[in-house]
């Protein structure tokens, strides 16, 4: 009998990114003008400015519904009276 093959088990790989990978890649792109915590501030500083900028307001009013039914009624009372019956 042939004896049974021993398995090895594989090399365990770290494939994780660390938190800040971005900000790490972008300072060792740049001159490096300035120490790497001053610019990692900067850089996240400038991405949440990057991000809020382009931030939409997708929120309904709570009164939405009865605009809508006051736009498409024949608008004979007054928009507050009207918001109160519906």
């Amino acid at each position: 009998e042939e004896p049974a093959a021993v398995e090895e088990e594989p090399e365990s790989i770290d494939i994780s990114i660390p938190y800040d990978a971005r900000a790490q890649l972008a300072y060792d792109a740049s001159d490096k003008s300035m120490a790497y915590d001053a610019f990692k501030a900067e850089y996240e500083a400038n991405s949440v400015a990057e991000v809020m900028a382009k931030y939409v307001d997708l929120s309904i009013p709570y009164d939405a519904a009865a605009k809508l039914a006051y736009e498409a009624s024949d608008k004979s009372m007054a928009y507050d009276a009207f918001k109160a019956k519906y």
